[in-house]
């Protein structure tokens, strides 16, 4: 859907592997469109799966985009780019994305059998007729549900993203996170955050949540499990390079060469370097008041319940200690993101610290800016 008339955007796809065959893998990058050190991994990963296509060495198909956002990555007020959330009104990017498994499952029930062979095609079909249906109003919503039908029928989902700054992260489904564990030590994570895939309304939980609704609703009928989704948080905004973004290319070789997704000689998995904690576990650092974001910690460090991370400083403030407004962790574990700006309004999450046992909610409101 065009944003004006007279204008367009387009959305360029790398396919490689036989169409339809199986294992579909999706990798996609810069969904939030400033979040770009993924966009130079999928990049450099395009003549790797070129020439393994030529060579006969890929097992299923492979879809990558490297540059998900082209909506986002216009989005330049006075040449400053703001690229995580919609200019036009439609919120975060990563956000929104509709549960369609509710429209699957009026169109696929008199179809299902026992058999789970038949029944995954069908309702595969069936999720990409729904995203097909979808009205999607908006420039941020087609945007949406292209990607979705680009994705929804996969077997394998990679969202590529990074924090403001941060280290290397991942969020992991609980139910695929002892399969495929070696992900995390591939790529030298440090924090690990075990979710409910079939929750939320994030990019990364579109297809779980769909399926899960999908299995509610047909109890007696032998179901397939949700794909494999993760989130990938490539450090920091200004984490980008040739050097971070080979590493990290490799490092996501060795796990399909290792899984038997791209032909190789397979390397043993690396050890993990942390083990993983509850996403409810997080702490989101929220600030109680307007000001600038003084840090007395950087990412990767380790953080003990109550210990302060943070002062909101209040310039205008004539008293050194007045002006300042100490945040505390709730949680023991690792500094793990923090917001690249260091200006901050009431109620912004600032930092992430994670932690092994899940939170109650925070005394303030935690807005997504």
């Amino acid at each position: 859907m065009s944003p004006g008339p007279g204008s367009e955007r387009h959305l360029v796809v790398h396919r490689f592997g036989k169409p339809g065959a199986r294992p579909k893998l999706y990798f996609q990058a810069a969904l939030h469109a400033d979040e770009l050190p993924g966009s130079l991994v999928l990049n450099r990963m395009l003549s790797w799966l070129k020439e393994a296509e030529e060579e006969g060495g890929l097992n299923g198909e492979f879809v990558i985009v490297p540059l998900a956002n082209p909506v986002g990555l216009a989005n330049r007020i006075l040449n400053y780019h703001l690229g995580r959330f919609d200019l036009g009104g439609d919120g975060n990017f990563n956000r929104w994305y509709p549960d369609l498994g509710a429209v699957v499952v009026q169109e696929v029930g008199d179809l299902l059998t026992d058999d789970r062979q038949a029944n995954t095609p069908i309702i595969r079909q069936a999720l990409l007729d729904a995203v097909a249906e979808w009205p999607a109003r908006g420039e941020a919503n087609q945007l949406r549900k292209t990607l979705l039908g680009l994705s929804i029928d996969s077997d394998f989902v990679f969202d590529l993203h990074c924090h403001g700054e941060g280290i290397a992260y991942i969020y992991f489904p609980r139910d695929i996170w002892p399969r495929y564990s070696d992900l995390a030590g591939e790529l030298g994570c440090r924090t690990i955050l075990l979710h409910d895939a079939t929750e939320g309304t994030a990019f990364e939980n579109a297809a779980a949540v769909a399926w899960s609704t999908i299995r509610k609703a047909f109890p007696d009928h032998v179901i397939a499990d949700a794909p494999f989704t993760t989130t990938l948080e490539l450090r920091g905004q200004s984490d980008v390079g040739a050097d971070l973004a080979l590493d990290d290319a490799s490092a996501l070789w060795r796990f399909l060469v290792r899984h038997g997704f791209i032909a190789g000689d397979p390397v043993p998995p690396p050890d993990l370097l942390c083990q993983p904690t509850p996403l409810a576990g997080s702490d989101n650092l929220v600030a109680p008041v307007a000001g600038v974001v003084s840090y007395r910690l950087a990412p990767g460090d380790r953080v003990e319940a109550g210990m302060v991370v943070a002062d909101i400083v209040d310039p205008a403030e004539a008293d050194w200690q007045s002006a300042r407004t100490p945040v505390a962790s709730r949680a023991s574990g690792i500094l793990y993101g923090r917001r690249l700006s260091r200006l901050v309004r009431p109620g912004q999450s600032f930092a992430v610290v994670s932690g092994p046992e899940e939170l109650p909610p925070p005394d303030h409101p935690v807005h997504d800016w």
